[in-house]
């Protein structure tokens, strides 16, 4: 696993039966349009060039990490030595404004029963409270400000800034290249998802209560820095240079992409699309890692504290998912490819009355299934609150 960061909806144990498919479609470049972190396209043998798309930045960096990057990541210890001082720095300085918080936050760490931590974490909330008020404004403040005592702890959302600011810093010193800087805020990501208040995702922060306090105090004790060195010392690209070179990665809505592609004079001989199949939005469970590549502070919403203008996708629109498919199929065909599908039988297109397989016949003169098994797939607590669903999961080979 070359990234090795939980997704949503990823196919990494789907990825063996998917390069089947695709083994028995034409020969050249395949195409994930909806490639997430990645788990198909560095899973196959090295003998395609592969093209990579995803409308999450953070995604894109991911794709671009593992598929296209001369080099692989720094050790940690050549890494730990360009950003260290840069990083302890800025902890000391932020640390420094908010020094009632983040004291009152490390008497909570060492609560042992949940009266005490009850009342302490209501002395954390006053003095973040109060002491935020210090650093509103200053540079690389965005999660210290805005994450802090919600999904992160203080301590760590004061880590992660000085992170961002570090690599940053080395970047524009000539320490890191943009390749380095890339990977370094891949692992920072991976290890924000490691650490988070939260059920896998960004969805929700948890709230602690007398029956989960103690996973909430296990996960603020969790150093930033620590998980950034084990994170970076976990990732790897894929394949050899010389292959990964030759491929190209995409940050753009997959329809509008097919779109441009297909009018273009080079472009994919297959395209595999794995489109979301549920009414969950992706979009709203990994918006911190977005903001975390951007680095916009941006102007946060409701209860999960939410990006304005998050993507929408209408596959999982029960009003437009036959829409969209439709301009899937229409545009993998007049891009002259071969279109390998992943899509459940519980998808929503099926529940809005479409049918895959018919809608591939309108445009393909080869339609077959050629991978139908029972599935346990992880939500993360999505939607419904489960767990697990239980679904079949299909692979359909439509060729011209």
């Amino acid at each position: 696993m070359s990234a090795n960061i939980s997704y949503m909806g990823t196919k990494r144990e789907l990825s063996e039966p998917v390069w089947s498919a695709i083994a028995l479609a034409r020969d050249g470049v395949v195409l994930d349009a909806f490639s997430g972190m990645c788990s198909v396209g560095e899973s196959g043998p090295a003998i395609r060039q592969v093209w990579a798309n995803d409308i999450q930045s953070f995604a894109r960096c991911v794709s671009t990490a593992v598929l296209t990057s001369e080099t692989g990541p720094l050790n940690p210890v050549q890494l730990s030595d360009i950003v260290f001082d840069h990083f302890n720095s800025c902890v000391r300085e932020f640390t420094a404004h908010m020094g009632g918080a983040v004291s009152a936050e490390g008497e909570m760490l060492d609560c042992l029963d949940f009266d005490s931590f009850e009342l302490a974490f209501s002395k954390v909330d006053r003095a973040y409270c109060s002491d935020k008020l210090n650093i509103v404004g200053r540079n690389y403040s965005l999660f210290s400000a805005t994450y802090a005592n919600n999904y992160f702890g203080i301590r760590q959302a004061v880590e992660i800034d000085a992170l961002v600011s570090s690599i940053n810093f080395a970047l524009r010193s000539g320490s890191l290249s943009l390749e380095q800087q890339n990977w370094a805020l891949v692992a920072l990501g991976r290890a924000m998802l490691r650490i988070a208040n939260a059920p896998g995702h960004f969805a929700q922060f948890l709230k602690p209560k007398a029956g989960s306090y103690k996973v909430y105090l296990r996960q603020r004790r969790r150093s930033v820095w620590e998980e950034f060195l084990t994170s970076i010392d976990t990732i790897k690209p894929a394949h050899s240079s010389d292959w990964r070179v030759k491929n190209r990665t995409f940050n753009e809505d997959s329809l509008d992409l097919l779109e441009r592609l297909s009018g273009e004079a080079i472009s994919p001989s297959v395209v595999y699309a794995d489109p979301p199949y549920t009414d969950d939005q992706y979009s709203r469970f990994y918006h911190l890692l977005e903001t975390l590549v951007l680095y916009d502070y941006p102007a946060v919403t409701g209860a999960g504290l939410y990006r304005p203008g998050r993507f929408t996708t209408p596959f999982s629109l029960k009003s437009q998912v036959a829409t969209a498919f439709s301009r899937l199929v229409n545009s993998v065909a007049e891009m002259n490819a071969d279109l390998v599908l992943s899509y459940p039988t519980n998808g929503l297109l099926y529940k809005a009355g479409g049918d895959p397989r018919k809608m591939l016949l309108e445009r393909f003169s080869s339609v077959e299934r050629v991978y139908a098994s029972q599935w346990s797939h992880s939500t993360f607590g999505a939607s419904k609150g489960h767990a697990k669903a239980a679904v079949v999961e299909q692979i359909f080979l439509a060729k011209l």
